[in-house]
């Protein structure tokens, strides 16, 4: 498990909600192509799981929680877990203040495309304000 000097991001596993496919394509983009060398994805359901290393992840790496909605289920998780927050990213007030409406989970379209882009540069500032401190 080397992931030393990395940041745990965990996101929104919603998968019949918009918003939650919207959290999990966002992440995906900061994992695979904008920080890829300074986060690492921890999944919401191995974590709730308790299936390693997810658990162990949580408790050893600063956390930017991605949630899709209010529920905030992500970022209850990994407080259940021990984990330190050091950033939390909400998509519906994104959603909201961007003025973008999504249809379903399964297509979330082009503007699911842009609002996801827009919560990817987002995940990445708060990654970066994390490696300055």
């Amino acid at each position: 498990m080397a992931v030393k000097g990395k940041i745990g991001v965990v996101a929104c596993a919603g998968m019949d909600k918009d918003l939650g496919s919207v959290a999990r394509l966002s992440v995906f983009k900061v994992c695979e192509n904008i920080r890829p060398d300074k986060v690492e994805l921890i999944c919401l359901p191995p974590l709730l799981a308790g299936v390693s290393p997810h658990p162990e992840l949580v408790k050893n790496l600063p956390i930017i929680t991605v949630d899709g909605c209010a529920q905030r289920c992500s970022t209850k998780l990994v407080v259940k877990n021990g984990g330190k927050i050091r950033g939390r990213v909400l998509i519906s007030d994104i959603s909201r203040k961007q003025n973008i409406t999504l249809g379903s989970a399964s297509n979330v379209g082009a503007d699911g495309e842009k609002l996801a882009e827009i919560v990817a540069q987002e995940i990445a500032n708060i990654v970066d304000k994390l490696g300055e401190s």
